[in-house]
């Protein structure tokens, strides 16, 4: 059996992530949320709207957003929630 070198020590807490993990539905989120629109559609080239809508919803969750994304007839619409009283 070959032995490896390490080194350890006790630390006080973890290093926290240094990098920002982002995801190509990010511009999309951006774009909407810059525009000041209420309700957007989007048509994706290549990209099944449930899918596309799907991704967006996970980014969204990620994100802590209060948007909202759904899908009908291939298309996407990312909408900002409303606080109406029901």
């Amino acid at each position: 059996m070959s032995k490896i070198k390490f080194e350890m020590k006790p630390v006080e807490k973890k290093r926290e992530l240094k990098f920002l993990k982002a995801s190509i539905y990010d511009p999309m989120i951006d774009q909407f949320l810059e525009s000041g629109q209420d309700l957007v559609e989007i048509e994706v080239e290549g990209k099944k709207a449930t899918y596309v809508s799907g991704q967006l919803s996970k980014r969204i969750e990620t994100r802590k957003l209060d948007i909202i994304a759904s899908a009908a007839s291939n298309f996407v619409y990312l909408e900002r929630k409303t606080t109406e009283p029901a």
